[in-house]
């Protein structure tokens, strides 16, 4: 049931941006796609002065990753999933060249689950528990909100026709671990080695508070 509710709100997010894309694009001047550390996506560009402007875009990525916590084997998947809405500020009048800030809104996660030793063990905290049920797994999701800064070239309206976008920056948010131990092993573990465990698991994702962003993106202009 929790699945399912997060697969609506996963549906419903998508929907939203999808929607704010299109109405977005509908006023625009200028459209592109691009590809880098946020995923592939699309978005729409307008300009609202000869110095500032607004893009918003829509992009996702999703692949496995593994991961080792406390001498423990986590498999899972990484999605990113995201929105973004953005101020575009040109400094220089004759160049594409800009400074941009705004949020990513997001619905990135990474779900894993532990894999057995090979002495068919779990290792949760100081214990080490055989694997005589459904694996321990960890979720880890970033805030919906992620406030963002950076550089970039593209979006100035010059001239009709294709062009190239860039951007380099970073965004900012802490990540949120859930860490989940079926009920079978409390007969071989303590809670607070289920709460030690949890606490190194988010130690070890802290470091990724900051994302780094690349994006490289072709632009069609009216």
């Amino acid at each position: 049931m929790v699945r399912v509710k997060q697969q609506v709100k996963s549906a419903a997010f998508v929907a939203m941006a999808a929607f704010a894309l299109m109405t977005g694009a509908a006023q625009a001047q200028e459209i592109y796609g691009h590809g880098g550390t946020l995923g592939a996506g699309i978005g729409a560009a307008l300009p609202l002065n000869a110095w500032t402007g607004v893009h918003a875009e829509f992009e996702g990525l999703g692949f496995s990753h593994s991961f080792n916590v406390n001498d423990n084997q986590y498999n899972g998947h990484l999605k990113l999933l995201q929105g973004g809405l953005y101020l575009d500020v040109f400094p220089f009048r004759s160049s594409g060249f800009r400074l941009t800030a705004g949020a990513l809104i997001n619905d990135d996660e990474l779900s894993a689950q532990a894999v057995p030793n090979a002495q068919g063990n779990y290792k949760i905290g100081d214990d080490s528990v055989p694997a005589v049920g459904s694996a321990p797994s960890a979720t880890v999701t970033l805030p919906r909100v992620m406030p963002y800064l950076g550089i970039g070239y593209g979006h100035k309206p010059v001239s009709k026709g294709f062009g190239l976008t860039f951007d380099l920056g970073v965004a900012y948010g802490r990540p949120r671990t859930h860490y989940n131990v079926p009920a079978i092993y409390s007969m071989y573990t303590t809670q607070a080695n289920i709460d030690e465990q949890e606490q190194q698991i988010s130690d070890k994702v802290q470091r990724y508070k900051v994302y780094p962003v690349v994006q490289l993106g072709v632009s069609y202009r009216f």
